[in-house]
């Protein structure tokens, strides 16, 4: 039918919609069977007894949530026969959608799968949804909320972003972009909250509050609000280089039109393609008697770098992670990778692009999560986003979660009631635990006042109540560490050692 379907897409093109199309084309073209036949056929895809097909009564005695993620009716041998894919999680024996793909396949349908864009859940390569910062006080986990939403808009990988934080690095490439923050917060993508105890599930969805006039109204919580602007953002049209992929292919029809018999020069010497495969290419150089491999993933990380300006010369290639022959054939693969470089500048594709939302929840351990969340606690998970949904049980309207909302959350270790909700969050979060940084105190003395007093709280508390190095980074002079102390540590440490007089003297003796 000359589409393109693409996981979670919102418009009615996703692969729940392809799984469909191909089931209707089958019975359009087999339309002999029997419904016993078809339901053989089909029903051997199912997962906890959640049937591909039903008829009209099997699906109105149907009690269970998903009964309404059936497609409308399809008349079929004198019966209405209705048909879904929500039929258990990905993977294993339930990895549905593919083993419908292949079905096809086999049956002669022409589908032609990107299999980029099918492990793609957004327009992003951040998968990563749902982040709390967590550690001692003064670690900074407030501060680098904003440097996580800088890094996720400038599409930094989730393992960079989080080495970033987790230690506290400072970078050119992953530091605090202003400008970019700014802009999400003039488009009002970004909402910054602090859980508490009186903090609630009407505050947080929907509840029903008094008005000015006196009436009690329906009213949407900050999380709900955001959410449903994501939903229905207006998407933006950019224009973007080609992949690599699509690069390489240029190269291979640039070849196969001129009969293979380009020519590369690199230090005077000329080197021919005289065969492109799609893993590998085959190339020659003038004098040599023997053909060399050049291996296409190789060939990727190379222009990569070429992109990134890591790679200037052909000698800049030993500086990459690639095998040992790809850096003895340099002198190949810098020219082809230097080609496919201008290639990929010179030809662009307009996207349309989502924008991503964030919503900020500062001490998430301070509020009854089970309270606040409700229903929406298995939402959030990465996997449920987009597809699944609830109905809310205030406004009875259907609630999903979209892919492009990020929440981010900070938790102080030293707040022992981490451990109530420690395990409810555990799997639906990535926790990123932020240590104190002695590099980030410049004053000799207030880092060795550090160093001293947090070796001492390790050992007789833990890492956990360990000092951050924000109590110490504005340090400039001895009248600023004698303030420091007075009025920040001294409390803190009151607090930390209350009920053991002779360790408070002694870490008291230290800060003298």
């Amino acid at each position: 039918n000359n589409k393109v379907y693409k996981k979670n897409d919102k418009s009615g093109a996703s692969l729940r919609d392809l799984c469909f199309a191909i089931f209707s084309q089958y019975l359009s073209i087999n339309n002999q069977l029997k419904y016993q036949e078809v339901q053989t056929l089909f029903n051997k895809w199912h997962c906890n007894n959640n049937f591909v097909i039903l008829t009209k009564k099997e699906w109105e005695q149907k009690t269970d949530n998903l009964k309404n993620r059936y497609f409308e009716p399809i008349e079929y041998d004198s019966q209405e026969l209705y048909f879904t894919t929500q039929w258990g999680n990905n993977g294993g024996n339930c990895d549905n959608i593919n083993q419908v793909v292949n079905f096809a396949k086999n049956e002669g349908y022409n589908i032609e799968i990107n299999n980029e864009q099918l492990n793609s859940n957004s327009s992003n390569d951040n998968k990563i949804r749902n982040i709390i910062l967590y550690g001692a006080p003064g670690v900074g986990k407030t501060h680098n909320y904003q440097r996580i939403i800088s890094m996720i808009e400038n599409r930094i990988a989730d393992k960079n972003i989080f080495d970033t934080i987790t230690n506290n690095k400072n970078s050119e490439k992953v530091e605090l972009d202003e400008d970019t923050f700014k802009t999400i917060k003039d488009d009002k993508r970004v909402e910054f909250i602090t859980f508490h105890q009186s903090y609630s599930y009407e505050d947080f969805i929907e509840g029903f509050r008094p008005q000015e006039n006196g009436n009690i109204e329906l009213e949407d919580g900050i999380f709900k609000r955001l959410a449903l602007n994501a939903i229905n953002q207006v998407k933006e049209v950019k224009n973007k280089h080609i992949t690599f992929d699509d690069a390489y292919d240029i190269l291979r029809t640039q070849y196969i039109d001129e009969e293979l018999e380009q020519l590369h020069t690199v230090r005077n010497i000329n080197i021919l393609i005289n065969n492109f495969q799609d893993k590998f290419l085959k190339v020659i150089s003038d004098g040599a008697k023997n053909e060399q491999y050049i291996k296409k993933n190789d060939l990727e990380i190379v222009v990569n770098a070429i992109l990134d300006d890591i790679v200037k010369k052909p000698v800049d290639i030993k500086k990459l992670n690639v095998k040992k022959d790809t850096i003895s054939l340099a002198g190949y693969y810098f020219p082809i990778g230097t080609k496919i470089v201008d290639i990929i500048k010179n030809n662009q594709i307009e996207v349309e692009e989502e924008k991503n939302f964030y919503i900020v929840i500062d001490e998430i351990n301070r509020g009854n999560i089970s309270k606040i969340f409700g229903e929406l606690i298995t939402l959030i998970e990465e996997d449920k986003r987009d597809n699944y949904e609830v109905t809310l049980p205030y406004s009875k309207e259907p609630f999903k979660i979209p892919s492009n909302l990020y929440i981010i959350a900070t938790m102080n270790s030293t707040d022992k009631s981490i451990a109530t909700i420690d395990i409810a969050l555990r799997r639906r979060f990535t926790f990123l635990k932020m240590k104190p940084n002695l590099e980030l105190v410049t004053n000799l003395e207030a880092k060795e006042l550090m160093k001293k007093l947090n070796k001492y709280i390790n050992i007789n508390i833990s890492e956990d109540y360990e000092l951050g190095h924000s109590y110490f980074m504005k340090v400039e002079n001895s009248e600023d560490l004698e303030f420091i102390k007075e009025y920040k540590i001294k409390p803190l440490l009151e607090e930390y050692f209350y009920a053991d007089d002779v360790k408070l003297n002694e870490v008291m003796e230290m800060i003298k």
